[in-house]
């Protein structure tokens, strides 16, 4: 009750490598409750300037490359972790991207981008694409709130697929 469901899984997983104690503190599910509202926050910061469609490469600012580099890296290493069922490693991955690629280079350096009127369009396309994707890779840890913020892009006609998360298929490596 008092962190939640996604938060509880997340920490747990995070923190247990195969074959290992789990060394589980009250502090590691609050950092991945702090997790959870940032993930939120990403979200919210997405959806209000979010716009559907594909992105161009004509118009990809350094940053723009290197964040879909990035998402191509940690897509593959996400997905070969789990299909070798490294776990923890899989969460470790896609947290360390949502957090410190995503939220504090991108999402700040996106602001910037969405001032421009050259580099405005893309970069909405390109954050919609970056947070689709990252809800894909966080649904088997975080199912709850992945699946209601997809709800919401879906709401919002910011996605094609009104599926359930759950079906949508896995991200390409």
């Amino acid at each position: 009750e008092m962190y939640g469901t996604d938060a509880l899984r997340f920490a747990l997983i995070f923190s247990t490598a195969a074959g290992n104690d789990i060394p589980l503190a009250e502090e590691k599910i609050r950092g991945m409750q702090h997790f959870a509202n940032k993930l939120w926050n990403i979200a919210r910061f997405v959806i209000a300037n979010a716009e559907a469609g594909d992105f161009s490469p004509a118009n990809r600012t350094k940053a723009d490359e290197i964040i879909l580099n990035e998402l191509a890296e940690v897509t593959k290493s996400v997905t070969d972790h789990l299909e070798a069922l490294r776990l923890n490693e899989a969460a470790q991955d896609i947290y360390d991207f949502t957090w410190r690629k995503f939220a504090d280079v991108y999402v700040e350096a996106s602001k910037g981008q969405l001032a421009d009127e050259k580099l405005s369009q893309n970069t909405k396309r390109i954050l919609l694409h970056l947070l689709v994707e990252v809800l894909k890779l966080l649904h088997p840890f975080m199912p709850f709130i992945t699946e209601e913020i997809w709800q919401q892009l879906g709401r919002r006609e910011l996605i094609r697929d009104n599926n359930l998360l759950m079906v949508t298929s896995w991200p390409l490596k």
